[in-house]
């Protein structure tokens, strides 16, 4: 299982429509890439929150805003793995989500 963000516009890549995208961080050197993973009795298309930020997502992220890539700057693992936005954990009913061996890596 991966995270995934789900609420792109839909984009053709190589010839196949893509609707979203595989999170992953990668290494301060960018030699080393790894999937971002939820706990694994999470459950399948549940949502990932970050507690203390509420809110419903929006339907499609509109591309001229780049919502994103504002937010991206923010995302990141720390010292234990965990996957993070502002320094608030990617969230689960299971637990939180991480990566297998990168500490303190951009994720994207």
């Amino acid at each position: 299982m991966v995270c995934v963000l789900c609420n792109l516009k839909p984009a053709k890549m190589r010839d196949i429509v893509s609707q979203a995208m595989v999170l992953a961080a990668s290494s301060s050197d960018g030699s080393k890439v790894e999937l971002v993973e939820p706990p694994e009795s999470a459950i399948i298309g549940e949502r990932v929150i970050f507690p203390g930020f509420e809110g419903e997502p929006d339907d499609l992220l509109n591309p001229k805003k780049k919502i994103f890539e504002t937010l991206a700057v923010d995302l990141h693992t720390n010292e234990n793995l965990v996957a993070c936005y502002k320094d608030v954990p990617f969230t689960t009913s299971a637990g939180v989500c991480k990566v297998s061996s990168i500490s303190n890596g951009p994720v994207r």
